[in-house]
């Protein structure tokens, strides 16, 4: 029994020196896999989602509140019902969610050979892409500001404060023309200033 309590230490320490030199000696671990294709196959290209999704119902956000003058009266216009709310929230969160679509950097600016939309002011389609290719991290930052302007709108449209609302809408054409005046038309802003 004496021998064996001996043996016990000198047993343990020996597991512990294998484990560790089997742990160290393991083989380096293989080159990770290449990286998968993108699962995204984008339909439309920047611009489209730009018209046809995007401004449509960022507009539908910025006019959903305001004043107007009619017949030489300031009357405001806000969402009053329930359903308005709704709906202007829906128009929010589409703009939000779009700009996940432009996140995805292989989606096109315009249809190929498609010129600029406002020649001399607003770059060609190549030209844009030639800067966001350029500038990745610029083009995620600007987008990502879009997204998150947007939550002080959705939360005045939860609280149905329309001056909130109203407040929330300059820091989403703020952001809006950051981006459009790094992206879209530098040569403009440049020649202004």
């Amino acid at each position: 029994m004496k021998t064996f309590r001996h043996c016990l230490p000198v047993a343990a320490v020996l597991l512990v020196a294998v484990s560790l030199y089997a742990g160290c000696s393991a083989p380096a671990p293989a080159e990770p896999p290449p990286p998968v294709a993108s699962p995204f196959r984008p339909v439309a290209t920047v611009r489209e989602v730009m018209n046809s999704v995007i401004d449509p119902s960022v507009d539908m956000v910025w006019n959903s509140v305001g004043s107007v003058v009619d017949d030489g009266r300031l009357t405001d216009r806000a969402p009053v019902k329930d359903e308005d709310w709704a709906e202007v929230r829906r128009h929010a969160l589409i703009v939000s969610e779009a700009a996940n679509l432009l996140l995805m950097h292989d989606r096109p600016v315009a249809p190929p050979g498609a010129p600029s939309l406002a020649p001399g002011v607003e770059l060609t389609p190549e030209e844009i892409r030639s800067l966001i290719d350029k500038n990745p991290d610029g083009w995620n930052f600007y987008v990502q500001e879009l997204q998150d302007s947007l939550k002080p709108a959705l939360a005045a449209i939860d609280a149905k404060n329309a001056q909130a609302l109203f407040d929330a809408g300059e820091k989403i054409d703020t952001t809006c023309e950051n981006c459009h005046s790094t992206f879209w038309y530098p040569k403009a802003v440049a020649s202004s200033r």
